[in-house]
């Protein structure tokens, strides 16, 4: 249930105030007792459990275990060698770098003309 208060004064033209003698008031709204959604069973709460919560306490800490296990049994570094991957890696960057540069060069006339084309 809702109440409405509303409390108002007038002033007299010669009082101060608004001039002319405006409306002044105060509107508030009072929640009662009663919900609009009371006996609707959506609305309604969950009972409180102790094994429950217990259940999802323990299944929390078997988990930040079991992390903290798995970083812990995880090699720092892999197993087997990848400089030559990193180097073919770097060489193929620096081609297309080269490439790139080349093709700026060209688009804005700074192009060695004894180059070929890049197009």
């Amino acid at each position: 249930m809702l109440a409405v208060i509303c409390a108002s004064r007038a002033t007299a033209p010669g009082e101060g105030g608004t001039a002319g003698g405006g409306f002044v008031g105060i509107v508030g709204i009072v929640a009662g007792a009663t919900s609009p959604f009371e006996g609707d069973p959506f609305w309604d709460p969950v009972d409180f459990s102790w094994p429950l919560l217990a259940l999802l306490g323990a299944i929390c800490l078997l988990l930040t275990i079991g992390f903290v296990v798995w970083l812990v049994v995880q090699p720092e570094e892999p197993e087997h060698d990848t400089a030559p991957l990193v180097e073919k890696a770097t060489r193929q960057d620096r081609r297309t770098a080269v490439t790139i540069r080349r093709r700026l060069d060209a688009d804005t006339g700074r192009a060695d003309t004894s180059e070929p084309d890049l197009r």
